[in-house]
């Protein structure tokens, strides 16, 4: 017996070891992750259409969403096959004539297609159960044509009547561009920038703040966390501006619940970005480092220094505006090609990497993870169904487009692989929830690591440093980490899934650090 219990004590000790030097064992097994209690979140981003269909109408629905909860958070950070985010944001979801819901017929219900206000509260409850946060898409720039206040509108414009429900929207009786369009039977025009069935709130006038605000209270009241904030690039009209408009949002919603969370969408050049945050909004989407030019993209098969330095530049600039400004990084989204469709298996881990390595909340597109590819340029191919087990794929269709077998396969199928690009984006969220000073963080130095594919940065929050380092090249780096007291690895990332099963794993002893090609690493420092 005490043969046996020394053998299992040398055992241990040379596990605890080749951690403790950086040796095979990933630390990522071992380091307890803490669920977040915050702002700060890995959000999961869920196009209910065409998520998981309960039902067999072949559309998507929130009794299918709430199904496959235990796949994206099973409420335990240290257990089970989940994926680990910890924050969904939810497409539009209220009555709508079309699939894609952003022209809203009713801000207080539940498109039949997706099902009830009572799926909704059974949604959130269980959400909120596993710690997971949830943000509602909110369209404000805009209404739906058949929308009560819009229709009453116009049979009261065709009595002559400008002092009503036209208060609501933008109308004139000159056609001064082409995004006005006519109200039938009357000599008035309405402003609807990004189609006719589309008609733009007018967001200067009180009533519509007013009738805002109560839809606000509503859904908080319902147990929703935060808001994202459809098109804040138009939120822009004769009497105000956007970031007025937003300030104003932000400052009502935070009167009904203080930790509300606030991001919004907008387009725009990034100095009129900058300038947007200083509404108060905490985050607008990272449009510059995003999508095929985006420079996450880029640097997974380019890490040139200047990708971290220009990261740099823009937390410090969102937070010259506000400075509790949290970026919100990204690779596509909905309206976006498919990653799949721009990298393939090994730059897309990479990118991955990168991107949700770097301070602020993460989002990603639901699909992503599995590497699902859009068959079409047009928005409802990159909208298709979620594939779950190549093997059985969903009936879903997305305005006639079926599922399509997926070529990495389904989450079924990439659970199992050790390697899969799945697995990856688990390990990713992971580390997020282990290192919080990743999300938190600011970005106290680019560091100069003698190589311009190989990026690295400090990341401080109060006082606690992690160093994130990416080597896209493909040759090993032997690397001095001396920048930080005490470094121990954290974790690492592999983008060369050929090679995957059989690579080298990093190794630090001391301040020496050996990184593989295509890994990247985080280490911590300690005092």
């Amino acid at each position: 017996m005490k043969k046996i219990l020394a053998i299992l004590l040398a055992v241990v000790l040379t596990v605890s070891l080749l951690t403790a030097c950086g040796g095979s064992s990933d630390p990522t097994d071992s380091i307890k992750a803490e669920a977040s209690s915050d702002k700060y979140r890995s959000f999961y981003q869920v196009w209910i259409g065409s998520f998981c269909d309960s039902n067999g109408d072949a559309i998507g629905d929130l009794q299918g969403l709430i199904s496959k909860l235990d796949y994206i958070n099973d409420g335990d950070p240290n257990a089970g096959d989940d994926l680990g985010a910890d924050g969904i944001w939810l497409s539009p979801m209220m009555p709508s004539t079309t699939y894609h819901k952003y022209n809203v017929r009713d801000y207080y219900e539940i498109d039949p297609d997706f099902g009830t206000l009572d799926d909704f509260d059974t949604l959130i409850a269980e959400c909120h159960s596993r710690g997971i946060n949830v943000i509602i898409d909110l369209v404000l720039n805009h209404s739906g044509g058949d929308h009560e206040f819009f229709l009453k509108a116009c049979d009261e414009l065709r009595e002559g009547k400008e002092d009503g429900y036209a208060r609501y929207y933008n109308f004139s009786k000159t056609q001064d561009s082409v995004y006005q369009h006519p109200v039938s039977g009357s000599d008035y025009y309405y402003q609807g920038d990004f189609w006719d069935q589309m008609p733009d709130w007018n967001l200067s006038y009180e009533g519509t703040r007013d009738y805002f605000d109560e839809v606000t209270k509503y859904w908080l009241d319902k147990g929703v966390d935060g808001f994202r904030l459809d098109a804040v690039k138009y939120f822009e009209d004769k009497n105000t501006d956007g970031a007025e408009f937003l300030n104003w949002f932000c400052t009502m919603a935070r009167g009904y619940n203080p930790d509300v969370y606030v991001v919004g969408e907008d387009w725009d050049d990034t100095g009129n970005v900058y300038d947007m945050y200083e509404s108060g909004v905490d985050s607008l989407f990272n449009f510059k480092f995003a999508d095929s030019g985006g420079e996450f993209m880029i640097a997974s098969h380019n890490m040139t220094a200047s990708t971290l330095t220009d990261l740099k530049k823009y937390d410090n600039n969102i937070k010259k505006r506000n400075e509790d400004a949290i970026n919100a990084n990204f690779l596509t989204n909905h309206d976006m090609t498919r990653v799949a469709n721009i990298l393939d298996e090994d730059d897309n881990k990479m990118a991955a990497a990168i991107c949700m390595l770097a301070p602020g909340n993460s989002f990603t597109y639901n699909g992503e993870e599995i590497g699902m590819e859009a068959e079409g340029t047009q928005d409802p191919y990159k909208r298709t169904a979620m594939i779950w087990d190549n093997e059985n794929l969903p009936d879903i269709k997305v305005e006639g487009i079926s599922a399509q077998e997926n070529a990495l396969g389904g989450v079924e199928q990439q659970l199992k692989d050790e390697h899969s690009l799945l697995n990856t984006y688990r390990k990713l969220f992971k580390l997020r929830l282990q290192n919080p000073e990743i999300a938190r963080g600011d970005i106290e130095e680019v560091l100069d690591l003698g190589d311009s594919n190989v990026g690295g940065m400090i990341i401080n929050y109060d006082g606690s440093r992690v160093v994130v380092i990416h080597n896209t090249t493909t040759e090993a780096k032997e690397l001095t980490i001396d920048m930080i007291e005490n470094p121990s690895l954290r974790g690492w990332i592999y983008g060369d899934t050929a090679a995957e099963p059989n690579k080298e794993t990093p190794k630090l002893s001391g301040t020496a650090l050996t990184l593989p090609a295509r890994t990247s690493v985080v280490l911590k420092e300690s005092k």
